[in-house]
Protein backbone atom coordinates (compact mmCIF):
# COMPACT_ATOMS: atom_id res chain seq x y z
CA UNK A 1 0.00 0.00 0.00
CA UNK A 2 1.12 3.41 -0.66
CA UNK A 3 0.49 6.32 1.41
CA UNK A 4 0.64 9.93 0.61
CA UNK A 5 1.55 12.64 3.51
CA UNK A 6 0.01 15.95 4.20
CA UNK A 7 1.20 17.84 6.92
CA UNK A 8 -0.93 20.11 8.14
CA UNK A 9 0.63 21.84 10.70
CA UNK A 10 3.90 21.16 13.20
CA UNK A 11 1.86 18.90 15.12
CA UNK A 12 -0.55 16.82 13.00
CA UNK A 13 -0.01 15.07 9.80
CA UNK A 14 -2.58 13.37 7.51
CA UNK A 15 -1.52 9.94 5.78
CA UNK A 16 -3.82 8.93 2.72
CA UNK A 17 -4.40 5.34 1.80
CA UNK A 18 -4.21 4.09 -1.85
CA UNK A 19 -5.52 1.28 -1.13
CA UNK A 20 -8.90 1.69 1.17
CA UNK A 21 -9.09 -0.55 4.22
CA UNK A 22 -11.94 -2.71 5.51
CA UNK A 23 -13.02 -0.45 8.38
CA UNK A 24 -16.60 1.15 8.38
CA UNK A 25 -16.87 4.16 10.24
CA UNK A 26 -13.86 6.12 12.08
CA UNK A 27 -11.42 4.65 14.89
CA UNK A 28 -10.37 7.23 17.39
CA UNK A 29 -8.08 7.67 20.46
CA UNK A 30 -7.26 10.41 22.30
CA UNK A 31 -6.01 10.96 25.86
CA UNK A 32 -9.67 11.37 27.33
CA UNK A 33 -10.98 8.89 25.39
CA UNK A 34 -9.93 5.20 25.51
CA UNK A 35 -8.91 3.07 22.66
CA UNK A 36 -11.54 1.69 20.42
CA UNK A 37 -9.35 -1.14 18.76
CA UNK A 38 -5.79 -2.73 19.12
CA UNK A 39 -3.91 -0.97 16.41
CA UNK A 40 -4.37 2.64 18.04
CA UNK A 41 -3.98 1.45 21.19
CA UNK A 42 -0.61 0.20 20.62
CA UNK A 43 0.06 3.58 18.27
CA UNK A 44 -1.30 6.13 21.38
CA UNK A 45 0.77 3.39 23.85
CA UNK A 46 4.21 5.19 22.34
CA UNK A 47 2.95 8.37 24.21
CA UNK A 48 3.72 10.45 21.37
CA UNK A 49 0.18 10.74 20.10
CA UNK A 50 -2.18 13.55 21.28
CA UNK A 51 -5.39 12.49 18.96
CA UNK A 52 -5.67 9.62 16.14
CA UNK A 53 -8.33 9.24 14.29
CA UNK A 54 -8.44 5.74 11.53
CA UNK A 55 -10.65 5.85 8.93
CA UNK A 56 -10.66 3.44 5.74
CA UNK A 57 -8.80 6.14 3.58
CA UNK A 58 -6.57 7.51 6.13
CA UNK A 59 -5.27 8.12 9.05
CA UNK A 60 -5.35 11.09 11.17
CA UNK A 61 -1.98 12.50 13.70
CA UNK A 62 -1.78 14.66 16.25
CA UNK A 63 1.51 14.80 18.19
CA UNK A 64 1.54 15.88 21.78
CA UNK A 65 4.81 18.17 20.55
CA UNK A 66 6.22 18.75 17.22
CA UNK A 67 9.46 16.72 17.38
CA UNK A 68 7.26 13.49 17.97
CA UNK A 69 5.38 14.21 14.48
CA UNK A 70 8.05 12.08 12.98
CA UNK A 71 8.06 9.20 15.10
CA UNK A 72 4.86 9.38 15.69
CA UNK A 73 4.33 8.63 11.80
CA UNK A 74 6.72 6.29 11.70
CA UNK A 75 5.73 3.90 13.92
CA UNK A 76 2.12 4.54 12.98
CA UNK A 77 2.97 3.05 9.30
CA UNK A 78 4.52 0.18 11.09
CA UNK A 79 1.41 -0.40 12.89
CA UNK A 80 -0.67 -0.36 9.65
CA UNK A 81 1.47 -2.15 7.61
CA UNK A 82 1.04 -4.88 10.70
CA UNK A 83 -2.98 -4.29 11.05
CA UNK A 84 -3.55 -4.71 7.01
CA UNK A 85 -1.99 -8.06 6.77
CA UNK A 86 -3.55 -9.27 9.72
CA UNK A 87 -7.48 -8.30 9.74
CA UNK A 88 -10.51 -8.29 7.32
CA UNK A 89 -13.01 -6.01 8.35
CA UNK A 90 -13.37 -3.35 11.40
CA UNK A 91 -17.00 -1.77 12.21
CA UNK A 92 -16.30 1.19 14.08
CA UNK A 93 -17.73 1.46 17.54
CA UNK A 94 -20.29 5.09 17.17
CA UNK A 95 -18.82 6.65 20.28
CA UNK A 96 -17.46 10.03 20.72
CA UNK A 97 -18.98 11.48 17.40
CA UNK A 98 -18.58 15.40 18.46
CA UNK A 99 -14.45 15.23 18.51
CA UNK A 100 -14.71 12.56 15.30
CA UNK A 101 -17.08 15.30 13.40
CA UNK A 102 -14.61 18.24 14.26
CA UNK A 103 -11.55 16.23 12.83
CA UNK A 104 -13.13 15.00 9.72
CA UNK A 105 -14.09 18.90 8.79
CA UNK A 106 -10.81 20.45 9.58
CA UNK A 107 -9.04 17.83 7.73
CA UNK A 108 -11.21 17.25 4.65
CA UNK A 109 -13.88 19.21 3.98
CA UNK A 110 -12.32 22.89 5.62
CA UNK A 111 -9.53 22.49 2.90
CA UNK A 112 -11.55 22.34 0.04
CA UNK A 113 -14.11 25.60 1.19
CA UNK A 114 -10.76 27.68 2.41
CA UNK A 115 -9.26 27.59 -1.25
CA UNK A 116 -12.11 29.84 -2.08
CA UNK A 117 -12.53 31.82 0.93
CA UNK A 118 -14.72 30.35 2.78
CA UNK A 119 -14.99 27.99 6.06
CA UNK A 120 -16.91 26.05 7.86
CA UNK A 121 -17.30 25.08 12.16
CA UNK A 122 -19.29 22.33 13.41
CA UNK A 123 -22.59 23.87 15.45
CA UNK A 124 -24.63 21.13 16.96
CA UNK A 125 -24.65 17.57 17.13
CA UNK A 126 -27.83 16.12 17.93
CA UNK A 127 -30.00 13.14 17.20
CA UNK A 128 -27.54 12.07 14.37
CA UNK A 129 -28.25 15.38 12.73
CA UNK A 130 -25.12 17.74 12.64
CA UNK A 131 -25.22 21.45 12.16
CA UNK A 132 -22.93 22.94 10.46
CA UNK A 133 -22.18 27.35 9.88
CA UNK A 134 -20.59 28.18 6.93
CA UNK A 135 -18.09 31.19 7.17
CA UNK A 136 -16.22 33.85 5.19
CA UNK A 137 -17.15 33.58 1.20
CA UNK A 138 -19.39 30.57 1.95
CA UNK A 139 -21.64 32.09 4.19
CA UNK A 140 -24.32 33.50 2.17
CA UNK A 141 -23.25 31.95 -1.05
CA UNK A 142 -25.97 30.95 -3.65
CA UNK A 143 -24.42 27.36 -3.86
CA UNK A 144 -24.23 26.85 -0.31
CA UNK A 145 -27.19 24.29 -0.15
CA UNK A 146 -25.60 22.31 -2.87
CA UNK A 147 -21.82 22.45 -1.21
CA UNK A 148 -23.61 21.37 2.48
CA UNK A 149 -25.33 18.48 0.36
CA UNK A 150 -22.54 17.15 -2.29
CA UNK A 151 -19.10 18.28 -0.08
CA UNK A 152 -20.31 18.05 3.50
CA UNK A 153 -22.98 15.67 4.29
CA UNK A 154 -21.56 13.22 1.70
CA UNK A 155 -18.02 13.18 3.49
CA UNK A 156 -19.28 13.17 7.21
CA UNK A 157 -21.86 9.88 6.67
CA UNK A 158 -19.05 8.22 4.41
CA UNK A 159 -16.78 8.08 7.65
CA UNK A 160 -19.28 8.32 10.32
CA UNK A 161 -22.02 6.37 9.00
CA UNK A 162 -24.11 7.12 12.62
CA UNK A 163 -24.76 10.66 10.74
CA UNK A 164 -28.30 10.93 8.82
CA UNK A 165 -28.53 14.66 7.46
CA UNK A 166 -26.45 17.83 7.76
CA UNK A 167 -27.86 21.18 8.38
CA UNK A 168 -27.10 24.95 7.91
CA UNK A 169 -27.59 26.96 10.92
Amino acid sequence: MQIERKQLNDKESILFFSNTLQIVGTLLVTKKVAPEFGILENIFATQLADTILLTKDFLYLKSISSKDLQDLEMISLAELDDFTGSITSINAPTINSIEKIEIILKTIVAPFLQKDGGDIRLSQYKDNTVYVKFLGKCHGCPYAERTLKERVEKNLIRYLPEIKEVKLI
